[in-house]
C-alpha cells in the first residue's frame, strides 16, 4: 500500500474550477447587491479569482509570468480599496 495515492492529486482543473466558482460568487454580489461595501468585497473577491487562476497557469506551465501578474492586480486591488 503505498503511502501517496496519486488519485488524490490537486491538478490545474481543481484550481480553475474553484477560481471560476470565487468569480462567479463575486459576480453575483456585484450584480445583486446595491451596498458599496459589499460591492467592492465582491471586486475583491473576483480579482483573486483571477490571481488564482494565474498562479495556477503559472505552475503548471513552469513559468513566473502569471506570478508577476499577480503582484499588478493585487496593486488594483489595493488601490481600490
Amino acid at each position: 500500500m503505498p503511502i501517496l495515492d496519486t488519485s488524490l492529486k490537486v491538478g490545474l482543473n481543481h484550481f480553475l474550477y474553484l477560481s471560476a466558482m470565487l468569480f462567479v460568487i463575486g459576480m453575483f454580489g456585484v450584480l445583486m447587491r446595491r451596498n458599496v461595501i459589499v460591492i467592492l468585497m465582491s471586486i475583491e473577491l473576483m480579482l483573486n479569482a483571477v490571481n488564482v487562476t494565474f498562479v495556477a497557469f503559472s505552475r503548471y506551465g513552469e513559468s513566473v509570468n502569471g506570478q508577476i501578474m499577480v503582484f499588478f492586480v493585487m496593486t488594483i486591488a489595493a488601490a481600490e480599496a
